[in-house]
């Protein structure tokens, strides 16, 4: 059937989904998050409130309640549900494949069932918008409910032998970019789900055979699958962390006026940027080198003003370079397929 993995490779993946589960670490999407301010710490046990605008002029108040946690427990259990979700899933194309339409809906509607708990399980977000114009009158209101639609499948070590059926597997439906593998490496990784993506899909899928379009729902199966799944790769974001993480204390640095302190900085993460470069493919390194060029000369800057300090208005343009940086690296981190 068009638009098909080979089934051997679809059972190579998603069973090592299922079976590969281990306990997850204790917090999810970390690795993109600044450091947590104290009022990030409060707004666990009680609501969080933004202004935005002017005084005065039009203001818009965001106000955002969560209620519920996760235990480590419950993390798992949302994990484990979440793996189940993508079984249903291959085993619904399988069925599509053996022109078994009614098991295929039974699969799909068991996938839809699985989303359904892990909803229930995850803590949900009130959030309430209300804009207000300059003479008091509410202009905007808004009230919503949302909760965490990306959690881990699993994280762990995957050995080359599960990445490279998966490159394979890609060679006929979409592609992993700047995924290499070598027989003898041990990968360290995560994998992370886009519920609500593969909710979409799965929605698409019951609808497409209901109405007895087979072709429509094989490929709404088949984009949960490839583009449902995140797969986050360790060995080339250790570096790339650091270097983050360098700038963002030179940043600081900055903004304190500690031009000693952000030289070092900027020092280690241009420094971790060489790395991280070493390890990607040619056609990927150009902007890791833009971004390595760049430091090199807000270093060079910095040197300079030993005899000529900068203005304020200086060191603000400064501190919105390297905030440009942090912003830039945030975004290298994922690998989509």
């Amino acid at each position: 059937m068009r638009g098909s993995l080979p089934t051997s490779l679809r059972t190579t993946l998603f069973t090592t989904l299922a079976a590969v589960l281990i306990p997850l670490s204790p917090a999810w999407g970390q690795g993109q998050q600044a450091p947590s301010t104290s009022a990030e710490h409060e707004s666990k046990g009680s609501p969080v409130v933004r202004h935005f605008g002017e005084q005065g002029g039009y203001r818009t108040e965001v106000t955002s309640e969560t209620k519920g946690t996760l235990s480590q427990e419950d993390r798992k259990q949302v994990s484990v549900l979440a793996a189940q979700v993508f079984q249903h899933i291959d085993e619904a194309r399988r069925a599509i494949d053996a022109d078994d339409m009614k098991q295929a809906r039974h699969e799909v509607d068991k996938g839809r069932e699985a989303l359904k708990a892990v909803h229930a399980l995850l803590p949900k977000t009130t959030v309430r918008t209300k804009t207000t114009a300059p003479d008091g009158h509410v202009i905007y209101e808004d009230e919503r409910e949302v909760w965490e639609d990306r959690v881990p499948l699993f994280e762990g070590m995957v050995h080359a032998r599960t990445l490279a059926p998966i490159q394979a597997a890609q060679r006929d439906a979409r592609r992993i970019a700047g995924v290499r593998v070598v027989d003898s490496e041990t990968i360290s990784t995560e994998v992370i789900a886009d519920l609500d993506y593969v909710d979409g899909q799965l929605s698409k899928a019951a609808k497409a055979l209901e109405s007895k379009k087979t072709e429509d729902a094989s490929t709404a199966l088949l984009l949960a699958q490839v583009r449902g799944v995140d797969f986050r790769y360790q060995k080339e974001d250790t570096p790339l962390a650091e270097a983050r993480d360098a700038v963002w204390l030179a940043k600081r640095a900055l903004e304190e006026n500690n031009t000693v302190q952000a030289q070092a900085n900027l020092a280690i993460a241009r420094q971790r940027l060489e790395i991280y470069r070493q390890v990607l493919p040619e056609n990927r390194r150009q902007d890791v080198t833009q971004m390595m060029s760049e430091v090199s000369q807000l270093e060079n800057q910095l040197r300079q003003e030993a005899n000529h300090p900068a203005s304020s208005a200086e060191r603000s343009r400064q501190g919105n370079t390297v905030s440009g940086w942090w912003d830039r690296l945030n975004g290298w981190f994922k690998r989509h397929f």
